[in-house]
């Protein structure tokens, strides 16, 4: 009775043996026939310098706008007027978008200076006609006056020293411009001035090209109020 049990037990466990075979022995290790060992190559550190490099996606660019800066303006101050040609530079202002703030010089009075020109004509065009005539006599620095009380005259300087003022109409006479003449400007008239204030690079640029078109006038920065 013993001996059929154990043969039975040894039956049970040959059984269990045989079908687990592939769990109890060892795998046999199968090559990978794609991988060619004769062709591996082991890489120094120069070739790994010189393969190809996988470049970063770039990246991402912000572009923040500059603030705009207002514009500079400084402040001028335009004299010395008379009365009489106050009124034509501020219409020049105004022609130029700016306004002038009249002031009296105390105890300001002009000086004695000695203008020698072409009395005013009649319009502004015969004033351009007699301009490139007298120019093509030889006489470069002149120009057209736009004070309201010499409009259209033709200045040709305005001298401290009356004989500098001799001198220039002896000059003009000699090349043939018999009308002009000499005459003292203006003496002991009480002066104003403007100050001109928000003044723009542009805007000064324009005072300073018509600021000669009224004799004894100067236009120089001023401290802003």
């Amino acid at each position: 009775m013993k001996l059929l049990v154990w043969l039975l037990v040894l039956f049970n466990v040959g059984l269990l043996a045989y079908f687990n075979m592939d769990l109890i022995l060892p795998q046999p290790v199968v090559a990978d026939r794609s991988i060619q060992p004769e062709k591996l190559k082991i890489l120094s550190a120069k070739d790994l310098e010189t393969m190809p490099k996988k470049e970063a996606p770039p990246a991402a660019t912000v572009t923040v706008a500059a603030p705009v800066e207002a514009q500079a303006t400084s402040c001028y101050k335009w004299g010395n007027f008379t009365k009489t040609n106050l009124p034509a530079a501020q219409v020049v202002l105004a022609r130029l978008g700016l306004q002038g703030e009249v002031n009296q010089e105390q105890g300001a009075q002009e000086d004695r200076r000695f203008w020698v020109y072409y009395p005013p004509l009649k319009n502004a065009e015969l004033a351009k006609q007699k301009a490139a005539e007298i120019k093509d006599l030889g006489v470069q620095e002149l120009i057209i006056v736009q004070d309201s009380q010499w409009r259209h005259a033709i200045s040709f300087g305005l001298f401290q020293d009356e004989q500098l003022a001799i001198n220039l109409l002896n000059d003009l006479h000699a090349k043939g411009i018999k009308g002009a003449t000499k005459a003292l400007r203006s003496p002991g008239k009480s002066l104003s001035s403007l100050l001109i204030k928000a003044v723009t690079a542009e805007a000064a640029l324009e005072l300073h090209k018509v600021k000669p078109e009224f004799i004894g006038t100067d236009i120089v920065p001023a401290a802003c109020p």
